[in-house]
């Protein structure tokens, strides 16, 4: 029996189909998923971390805009803290590289952006992983059918040739358990296969994903995040008392400032003028006119 013989067998065809065909939606599906994270990952290296308290903005724009993290990104949203000096930041466009304002994270970043998130809910991975199972499946089901067709075959009725009907008994058993090698082989050659394109187009962008994320965003944990709540407090607590206590002295100052600077120039001037008007009264008419009017 020839090789040619043996692959132009309806079984054995059928099986070939299905293996090429399984291949080819592999490869679709993960071809789609590699140019998305691509993107996705070219768009964060280019981001520097110091730069990340003004280009922040422009991030939440591509992430909520992108089908891929759009979901993902409004709860990672939820999981960071904005410093009060982000918003400084954000309004000093002229010299960013002198404000250098972190983002923290409290949780970290693979629990949002991780295979799940990433790649298995972006394409029918439970599908992919039962190709193998399918194929595996097909090579007992054609070999108990075409052994069913062969004995059906078989006639040891007088008038037969019993040679000839044995001869064709035991080929249809050899392309009987042919499809059933054909089956598992290109079940373990798909497997082998996916893996590769998989850790290629997949999971090596996806774990790219996770490294910039960490670059980007530091992580806080929820003890340093208390701790650094009571510093800030402790500190706060100081300038008020210290601002409460200078505050009886500065308006002291203020008030007395007031009256050298506004009050006493007024009354001043307000005296010159009489001193004036009397003495021009006085020229005119010989006497105080002051003592006049009364």
């Amino acid at each position: 029996m020839s090789f040619i013989t043996i692959l132009t067998e309806p079984a054995i065809l059928i099986i070939i189909a299905v293996f090429v065909c399984f291949l080819f939606i592999t490869v679709t599906n993960y071809a789609r998923v590699k140019t998305n994270l691509k993107n996705i990952y070219k768009t964060l290296k280019d981001i520097d971390k110091k730069e990340m308290s003004y280009r922040f903005k422009q991030l939440d724009s591509f992430m909520a805009s992108n089908s891929y993290t759009s979901t993902v990104w409004e709860d990672f949203k939820k999981a960071l803290i904005f410093p009060d000096k982000f918003y400084i930041a954000a309004q000093n466009m002229k010299n960013p590289q002198e404000v250098q304002t972190d983002i923290f994270l409290t949780i970290d970043a693979p629990y949002f952006f991780n295979e799940e998130t990433l790649v298995s809910s972006k394409i029918n991975h439970k599908f992919i992983q039962t190709m193998p199972t399918i194929l595996t499946g097909f090579g007992p089901f054609f070999t108990f059918l075409k052994m069913a067709v062969a004995f059906k075959e078989v006639s040891f009725m007088e008038n037969t040739d019993v040679s000839a009907s044995l001869n064709g008994l035991i080929g249809n058993i050899q392309i009987a358990a042919l499809c059933s090698v054909f089956a598992v082989g290109f079940s373990l050659l798909f497997m082998f296969i996916e893996k590769i394109l998989y850790n290629k187009m997949c999971k090596k962008y996806y774990l790219l994903i996770q490294q910039e994320f960490v670059r980007l965003f530091d992580v806080v944990t929820s003890e340093r995040f208390l701790i650094d709540l009571v510093k800030e407090y402790k500190l706060q607590g100081k300038s008020s008392e210290k601002i409460l206590k200078e505050l009886p002295e500065n308006f002291a100052k203020a008030v007395t400032n007031s009256i050298n600077e506004t009050t006493t120039p007024y009354l001043e001037n307000i005296l010159y003028s009489l001193n004036k008007l009397n003495e021009n009264f006085g020229k005119n008419n010989g006497g105080d006119v002051v003592d006049k009017l009364f």
